[in-house]
């Protein structure tokens, strides 16, 4: 069924309902519900619902939910992130389309927000099936090709959401724009006071310190390196003259979420020094390593998933070899540990399993694998018992769907000796890179060790850290997170 309407609110309206639910709902469940009743002959009645088990609103707060700038029990919940604009922006929208949003709300217990909304039909013809549709949607959608290379270029992405961070720099990859991120904003003023960038992109809304104020500490700072430097803000407040007022706060412009790549561009092309900019090679649109047609074929498989988390072929490509490599030794170690029992490494292995078959587009695996990491955080052996044996069955087929990839492999190396054009990354950056994989492993923060080691390889390295580097990648891949430290031993000083 084809509709009539505005497509764009309707989209922020639910967005910003479910933001709302997810910010206050610290466990349970948030579940979302879209249908619609016929209203006439050429129209009908969306029936759209939010429904969570979060904090719940009291009486005497409903009156503040839907003004702007107001916060439910501000100090009760001070690192919920956000300005208190997405509610009453929300019932603005719906206000102009002839709705308003309903709240059923029980303190301590949940809430459930609700709104209907008629809407003319234009064609009802049905659109079939919608997961297939989407998927054919995403596969054909136009990739961006970055049209620009600033390998001495820096920039500073400030944001307390990694998963931004990391769109950031996979969007900006082949660009070898040298990024560095902070996920907070004392993080990012350390940062401002340390190093000089080309251009700062700043999240508006992050819990403690939000943009405007870490702006305004920033350029308190006497004698820093970026007093000149253009500040962009970061927001997912698209309406009219929000622009003014992120100028009139100190930014120098701003850009929407999710990032828009061709804008992200433009952006960057207006803002950094014009000599640090260089065409891009031109590849007559040939990828170094394409992705042979049977990888599209697996069932397990979504590849626009998997390309959209790596951002091009050849990291994709790339991610699937090391997925194929490290199979054998984490059935091994899964087996290992469950027959000993031991259900915190049994669990951990788990975990690693999830993350690297969501970041290659196996994502029904990676969830299937998610339920089972939290059955092992919860001590639930039974259900661990009763399923693991169907996920390293499930594990064990995608491995061997995907094995012929070596063939293609061996094919696409012979008689290939292309220079490495990576730029050669700093002995700062590289002391920076180990330390932070330290702490990340001292933390149990595993993906964001694989995101570091990930953003080495797009550099070259000394020649006598390349030992290294392959040994920390093998643990990597083999998911031995206890050998990276053992490593990295002495690394500070390379």
């Amino acid at each position: 069924m084809v509709m009539y309407g505005d497509e764009i609110r309707i989209k922020q309206v639910i967005t910003n309902i479910l933001s709302n639910a997810v910010k206050y709902t610290k466990e349970g469940s948030i579940t979302f519900k879209a249908g619609f009743k016929e209203e006439g002959p050429d129209s009908v009645r969306l029936l759209i619902s939010v429904k969570d088990t979060g904090i719940g609103i009291k009486p005497e707060d409903m009156k503040r939910l839907f003004m702007a700038f107001e916060r439910i029990e501000e100090g009760k919940n001070r690192n919920i992130e956000g300005t208190g604009l997405g509610m009453s922006i929300a019932q603005s929208f719906l206000n102009m389309m002839g709705s308003h949003i309903e709240v059923e709300s029980e303190y301590g217990k949940g809430s459930s927000f609700s709104f209907e909304l008629v809407q003319a039909v234009k064609d009802r013809t049905p659109i079939g099936d919608y997961v297939e549709t989407f998927k054919n949607t995403v596969a054909k959608r136009k990739k961006y090709k970055e049209s620009f290379t600033a390998p001495e270029a820096r920039l500073l992405v400030v944001d307390d959401n990694e998963v931004n961070l990391s769109v950031i720099e996979n969007l900006l990859k082949r660009t070898k724009v040298q990024i560095d991120t902070a996920i907070s904003g004392d993080e990012g003023i350390v940062l401002y006071e340390q190093r000089k960038y080309d251009i700062i992109f700043l999240d508006h809304m992050m819990p403690d310190k939000d943009g405007v104020e870490t702006l305004i500490e920033m350029r308190e700072i006497p004698g820093a390196p970026n007093a000149h430097t253009p500040v962009i803000c970061f927001t997912a407040n698209a309406l009219s003259g929000m622009r003014n007022i992120y100028i009139s706060s100190g930014f120098d412009d701003y850009i929407t979420k999710p990032v828009d790549p061709d804008r992200l561009e433009k952006l960057l092309l207006k803002y950094l020094p014009k000599e640090k900019i260089a065409p891009a090679a031109d590849e007559n649109d040939e990828k170094s390593q394409l992705i042979p047609e049977f990888i599209y074929d697996i069932e397990e498989l979504d590849v626009a998933s998997g390309l959209k988390f790596c951002g091009s072929d050849k990291i994709y490509i790339n991610t699937v070899e090391k997925y194929i490599e490290s199979a054998e030794k984490n059935r091994e170690d899964i087996e290992r540990y469950r027959a000993a029992g031991d259900l915190k490494n049994l669990t951990v292995k788990i975990h690693a399993l999830k993350s690297s078959s969501r970041l290659i587009g196996a994502s029904k695996l990676g969830d299937f694998a998610a339920r089972l990491e939290k059955a092992g955080e919860d001590g639930d052996e039974d259900t661990l018992k009763r399923d693991l044996g169907e996920l390293l069955d499930r594990y064990g087929k995608l491995v061997r769907e995907l094995e012929p990839l070596n063939f293609y492999k061996k094919a696409s190396e012979a008689g290939s000796d292309a220079e490495d054009d990576r730029p050669v990354i700093s002995p700062e950056d590289l002391k920076k890179a180990y330390s932070d994989i330290r702490e990340s492993c001292k933390s149990f923060d595993f993906d964001k060790v694989s995101d570091i080691v990930e953003s080495l390889e797009n550099h070259r390295l000394p020649e006598n850290e390349n030992e290294r580097f392959e040994a920390l990648r093998k643990a990597l891949d083999d998911f031995d997170y206890d050998k990276i430290p053992e490593i990295l031993a002495g690394g500070e000083d390379s």
